[in-house]
């Protein structure tokens, strides 16, 4: 029994899991090749890191990279609603970066997905 039982609880997990998967398996791979791109992650990190709003000059500090390359990934991660902008009337011009709830409900699957791959560094083929 124990093992019918097994086998049909494993039978509805797969249904479930493929049927998630169907529905959700581009915009995965969306994600994934948005997070992909250079400095992404140690943006999220750097912003995650600190709850306060940050200036962009912090974050290029934080993550040590090229003003262009910063700018690109704060962009794009505002148009994918995992970051806000907001722009103050100031001279100069002062712009605050900071995490939205969806960026910061991600944190977690992100923090998975690094100690997955740093329980298997040996066996891991990125290395």
């Amino acid at each position: 029994i124990k093992v019918v039982l097994t086998r049909v609880v494993s039978q509805e997990q797969s249904q479930r899991m493929q049927s998630m998967c169907e529905s959700a398996r581009s915009r995965v791979d969306d994600l994934l090749g948005l997070l992909s791109k250079s400095k992404m992650l140690s943006i999220l990190y750097a912003m995650n890191c600190d709850p306060a709003p940050m200036r962009f000059s912090e974050i290029k500090q934080r993550v040590d990279s090229s003003s262009t390359t910063v700018t690109r990934r704060l962009a794009e991660l505002e148009d994918n609603g995992l970051v806000t902008r907001t722009a103050y009337a100031t001279v100069p011009a002062t712009v605050e970066y900071a995490l939205t709830k969806d960026a910061i409900s991600l944190q977690p699957s992100l923090e998975s997905m690094f100690e997955w791959v740093l329980n298997r560094a040996d066996n891991f083929v990125g290395n």
